[in-house]
């Protein structure tokens, strides 16, 4: 007996030393909070009068789409968290002068009953004086309600208790006070919705962890260290906060055969061994799974509230002991003897950064949406700047066919002697490529947008200088070759003789003679295409770089300014939030 008045008596020593400390201290509560509001809303009316509604199915719309869905979201969480920030700070105030410790877990972990025994149910039942037996009795009051049941209640004595043995029983933020120790219950996280709830139990919860001086986190011994239990690991040391990790019920029943030869069973604790491999699985998971928590901020006890109530029925010491409640009082005791109002002060930093970080947080979230914008925007300009060439080369084909199609009846018509204007020649193949032009663009453009409509580009018309297109002649060169005889006078006395006898001297000569026939070989059509070509392709080549910047524009550009704008006041934002925090 003597030990278990001793540990009570401890404990109540400490709360006692630590009301006194806290009965001059008020709590000064920063106004950088009220800041926070204005620039969110400044920020939200920023990017709802910049972001329009989707209108098309594409990726950067469906995207966009995505932004806005999320970014509704997100502000609505903003407004939450703002609401909730007002209601911390009115809840640091209201429990200036006392050491806030939330009791928190999920169902079945036996917060409730924990509660209790603190409160002091099994102490002034106990067959033996105590101190519970010699205070006023603890002031049981509710601070915010989610569901009709789950209230405390009154014993046949009228002492107020908080309910307890069944499953899912608590609805509400509940306290009890206790000198300078306010206990606060708390609904079971991951709570089923119940009909005619007015909150989720866990958003409840997850709420007052952020106004409290310190946590006990309560696992099932059947069931420790559940993954939706994990994580609130890392929220509470992200806030800086401190929590105990209390695994519950870690006991067993075991049969034994009393005086009388009767069997019975009884309750015993977890073997050492056992205990001890359970919390240092926990707290090894915990840092395992969320490697930049503060491991200096946790640790972790094995209780059994069943052990500690049996132990004060029967005034049995070493069951206390091994109900390991002795262990967990000394540990708040020694939590509330020192630094309790360094911890009161730390609140309202807590509060504010933990209001900045969350606000961070979602500004990052809203820029992997742009970011998902912008590469789905990416992705259409490197697809669409591909099909540019393609766009080109098809162009160039399907013109040349169409032209040569053409240039058969212009061609006919110059062989007639009829005259073909080249301005005529100009506008009409100005008109094949910009048809064709158009045909393909809209063509490859609907392998590349989902949702794209054809559309009449309206690129600047070729300025085409079609070569002339007339009839062509060939010169035709003969050369012929004459023979003739020519003439010489005598040489010699015999020539001479033979001359005045009438005979005639010389020889045969040859002489060659050029002659020209123009003929007509066809028309120029060859040269006609060959000097035509080179003017469309630099035009489609204009003309499709023209409209495929227009086509971006219309579908994408709206939505890249958006990003681009929207990135900048998302710096401009962090940045003044930056500033808000406190340091230290």
């Amino acid at each position: 007996m003597d030990y278990i008045v001793n540990t009570v008596e401890e404990f109540f020593g400490k709360l006692n030393k630590m009301q006194r400390e806290l009965a001059d201290f008020s709590q000064k509560l920063d106004n950088r909070s009220e800041k926070i509001p204005i620039l969110l809303e400044n920020f939200e009316r920023e990017v709802f009068s910049s972001l329009a509604a989707p209108t098309r199915g594409n990726a950067v719309e469906k995207a966009a789409q995505k932004s806005l869905d999320n970014l509704k979201k997100l502000v609505e969480a903003w407004r939450y968290k703002i609401e909730a920030d007002r209601k911390g700070k009115e809840f640091i105030k209201k429990n200036e002068k006392y050491l806030v410790v939330m009791i928190f877990g999920a169902v079945k972990a036996g917060k409730s009953s924990l509660g209790n025994f603190f409160a002091g149910k099994k102490f002034l039942a106990a067959p033996f004086d105590n101190p519970y037996k010699h205070i006023d009795k603890p002031i049981f009051e509710t601070e915010e309600r989610g569901r009709d049941t789950g209230d405390v209640e009154k014993d046949a004595a009228g002492n107020t208790w908080f309910s307890e043995g069944v499953i899912d029983t608590t609805g509400a933020i509940q306290y009890f006070t206790l000198s300078g120790l306010r206990w606060v219950d708390s609904p079971g996280t991951g709570a089923v919705k119940k009909a005619g709830d007015t909150k989720n139990m866990t958003a409840l919860v997850e709420e007052y962890l952020s106004y409290t001086d310190m946590c006990i986190f309560l696992m099932n011994s059947s069931e420790p260290g559940l993954n939706d239990d994990m994580a609130y690991m890392k929220k509470l040391s992200k806030e800086g906060q401190e929590a105990l990790i209390v695994i519950t019920k870690s006991d067993k029943q075991e049969e034994d055969i009393d005086d009388e030869g009767n069997l019975s069973s009884v309750t015993i604790p977890k073997s050492q061994e056992n205990r001890q491999m359970q919390e240092e699985d926990i707290c090894k998971r915990v840092k395992e799974r969320y490697s930049e928590i503060d491991a200096n901020r946790f640790r972790a006890l094995s209780i059994s509230t069943l052990l500690a109530g049996q132990a004060l029925e029967e005034d049995n010491e070493e069951k206390y002991r091994a109900s390991n409640l002795d262990k967990l009082m000394k540990i708040l005791g020694d939590k509330v003897e020192s630094g309790a109002i360094e911890r009161k002060e730390a609140n309202p930093r807590k509060l504010l950064n933990g209001f900045v970080d969350y606000v961070l947080e979602g500004l990052d979230k809203f820029s992997v949406d742009l970011q998902g914008m912008e590469e789905a925007i990416d992705k259409y300009k490197q697809d669409m700047e591909l099909r540019g060439q393609v766009i080109v080369s098809n162009v160039k084909r399907n013109v040349k066919a169409e032209v040569m199609q053409k240039s058969y009846e212009w061609n006919s018509r110059v062989k007639r002697g009829d005259r073909v204007d080249n301005s005529i020649i100009s506008l009409s193949v100005a008109d094949i490529l910009k048809e064709k032009l158009n045909a393909e663009i809209n063509a490859q453009m609907r392998q590349v947008i989902e949702d794209y409509e054809a559309k009449e580009f309206s690129a600047t018309k070729a300025n085409l200088s079609a070569p002339g297109l007339t009839m062509k002649t060939a010169t035709i060169t003969h050369t012929y070759t004459d023979s003739y005889w020519e003439e010489r006078e005598p040489e010699g006395i015999i020539e001479h003789i033979q001359g005045f006898f009438g005979k005639k001297f010389g020889s045969m000569k040859q002489r060659s003679r050029t002659e020209e026939q123009v003929v007509d070989i066809g028309t120029n059509l060859d040269e006609f295409i060959t000097g035509l070509m080179p003017q469309v392709e630099k035009y489609a080549q204009e003309g499709a770089r023209q409209s495929l910047r227009q086509l971006r524009d219309g579908y994408f550009k709206k939505r890249e300014d958006f990003a681009a704008h929207m990135k900048q006041e998302i710096e401009k934002l962090k940045t003044e939030l930056k500033t808000l925090k406190i340091e230290g």
